[in-house]
């Protein structure tokens, strides 16, 4: 019967349900390790989180995080199919017969893998009942119609189809991987084709604007070029006149004289002003100034999700904290504030706030200054999670929250539809942490919870500057 206990929960002793995986790659049924963190201590004499421990092992996690294992749970399936679970059920079943026929108590122990009945070892197997039995029993009034099987056949072939189910499996994941790889990349063109988009409409928008300024520039150059020539040839044929009645014989000397120094004026002022209409040149402000920076002021108009605009929820914030008055900024304090009574909405014992906005839909990203300490935690809360004693931040209580990682400003994006928080080093947009494929059905507020240092940095929200 090992295989029965290869996927036996070593807390509840039944059959896995929903088995998850720890850090350390111990299992547990995901509602008897909640439990157990839930009823155990979590913190150390000083009041500080010490983490959750493993049962088995006693590994200490700083941070709560389950990872569902689909091949055990499939593997639980198959047991549970063969009815290899009611391995004991004949000893609940037969508490009554066993006092009759051997005279003891339901409660004696017999042997493990012995009959309850007849005492003898449980080689057959049941099929009709499902049920584990011995030899004499197989042979009995009760079981001689049934179909049965020696149990070391049962159990050989419950490893078969578990090492076939692993192989489909197995193929199922390539298929999906596969198809996932797909999607992602499709993905992954749309969301940079927007903005190699926006950067190629700037381009032609600039390179448009340069051939517009260069033909009209051109057209004014031909234009003096033309005018240039006409305004020669009339000075030329002035300037012949001039020489002709200087040959002659003048009756008014004055006037010729005047003749010829409004002509040497024009000879000097009005090619000059021609010359300076066609001194035209490009707006090198608008061609060689900062593009590239003017540019990426017009990547962020289209950069879906923009950065949230988001602020503290005071109806929410622990008495601990302290909230700044533009309440972006929170710190924690070894005294509660005077003068406020704890409502219904707030964090009872945890130093913890939400946002006043909420999601309901759509994606969503903001980033957070979270301090020159490690010891905070970020990500979203369902609006009716648990705020009363102490918060245990898991999914299974309406948290997606990460901590305790190696990054000053950290980015938390929110995709409501997909099922998934992701958070990332906001310096370098480097993953952090991602929850995939949950299935959110309440509204969903920004959670916070500064460092326990009161003499540490506050947490601060940045939001985006207009």
């Amino acid at each position: 019967m090992s295989l029965v206990s290869e996927v036996t929960c070593p807390l509840c002793s039944t059959l896995y349900d929903d088995p998850v995986r720890l850090d350390c790659e111990h299992n547990y049924c995901r509602k008897c390790i909640i439990k157990y963190w839930n009823e155990g201590e979590t913190t150390d004499g000083d009041g500080d989180t010490k983490g959750y421990t493993c049962p088995l092992c006693c590994e200490i996690f700083p941070q709560f995080t389950l990872k569902s294992n689909k091949l055990l749970a499939s593997i639980v399936g198959r047991v549970r199919d063969l009815g290899l679970q009611n391995f004991k059920s004949p000893i609940q079943e037969s508490k009554k017969s066993s006092k009759n026929v051997l005279g003891q108590d339901g409660n004696t122990e017999l042997g493990k893998g012995l009959c309850p009945v007849h005492g003898e070892p449980l080689k057959m197997f049941c099929v009709e009942e499902k049920m584990a039995i011995c030899v004499v029993c197989a042979v009995s009034k009760e079981h001689r119609a049934h179909c049965l099987a020696p149990m070391e056949e049962i159990l050989t072939q419950c490893e078969v189809r578990g090492v076939q189910d692993c192989r489909q499996k197995e193929t199922d994941i390539d298929s999906v991987h596969g198809n996932e790889s797909l999607s992602l990349h499709a993905h992954i063109v749309r969301e940079t084709d927007c903005l190699l988009q926006c950067v190629q409409r700037e381009r032609e928008r600039l390179c448009s604007a340069l051939h517009d300024d260069t033909q009209r520039l051109l057209a004014l150059k031909q234009k003096t070029s033309s005018d240039l020539l006409q305004q020669g040839e009339v000075l030329q044929q002035q300037v012949a006149s001039l020489r002709r009645r200087v040959g002659q014989e003048v009756q008014d000397p004055s006037a010729l004289i005047k003749d010829i120094q409004e002509l040497t004026v024009r000879l000097k002022t009005e090619p000059a002003a021609l010359e300076d209409e066609a001194a035209d040149r490009f707006d090198l402000g608008v061609y060689r100034g900062p593009l590239q920076y003017a540019v990426w002021k017009k990547l962020a108009e289209v950069i879906q999700p923009a950065l949230c605009t988001l602020n503290f929820d005071p109806a929410t914030a622990n008495t601990f904290l302290s909230l700044s008055e533009d309440l972006t900024t929170a710190q924690y304090s070894y005294s509660p504030k005077d003068g406020l009574s704890i409502g219904e909405a707030c964090f009872e014992f945890s130093p913890c706030v939400l946002a006043s906005r909420g999601f309901s839909s759509g994606r969503h990203y903001w980033e957070v200054d979270v301090g020159d300490k490690s010891d905070w935690d970020l990500g979203v809360a369902e609006e009716t999670a648990e705020r009363a004693g102490w918060v245990v931040l898991c999914p299974e209580n309406g948290y997606w929250t990460v901590g305790n990682k190696d990054a000053r400003k950290v980015g938390v994006y929110l995709d409501y539809e997909a099922g998934q928080v992701s958070f990332y080093n906001a310096a370098d947009m480097t993953p952090l942490f991602s929850y995939v494929g949950a299935s959110f059905k309440e509204t969903l507020y920004p959670f916070f919870y500064p460092s326990a240092d009161s003499k540490a940095e506050p947490l601060k929200i940045l939001n985006p500057r207009f």
